[in-house]
């Protein structure tokens, strides 16, 4: 997957649609937004290097993320969830309540737009 990934600039104008969402890929990667960063002064090379290695290391995260959810619910149902979508459900209501207590607000947002809205579609 990661020989797959490839970023090219050939021209100024890629090199500007770059720089306009370069940002939001480096805060999924890394949690925070670059800092330091003169990209302006770099080379289409270097960008383009720079955002290959940040989406190569977005889509390995993005892999993990997947194994891991799948694991969090394959290792719910082994221990009584009779679906994966109970099993999802459990998972939401137990970061909610990790997460918030006993708030009812913060249960139900989790019930709106946690993992199984987004999965059945209903956020």
């Amino acid at each position: 997957m990661a020989n797959s990934i490839s970023h090219t600039i050939s021209n100024q104008s890629q090199f500007d649609d770059t720089l306009i969402w370069v940002s939001d890929l480096f805060k999924d990667v890394n949690g925070f937004r670059p800092r330091g960063y003169n990209f302006h002064n770099w080379s289409f090379q270097e960008l383009a290097d720079f955002v290959t290695d940040l989406m190569v290391i977005n889509a390995k995260q993005a892999e993990d993320e997947r194994a891991w959810e799948k694991k969090a619910i394959e290792d719910v149902m082994s221990v009584g969830a009779e679906d994966k979508e109970t099993a999802a459900r459990w998972l939401d209501q137990a970061d909610a309540h990790f997460m918030y207590g006993d708030d009812e607000f913060y249960e139900d947002h989790i019930e709106k737009y946690g993992w199984v809205a987004k999965q059945l579609g209903t956020c």
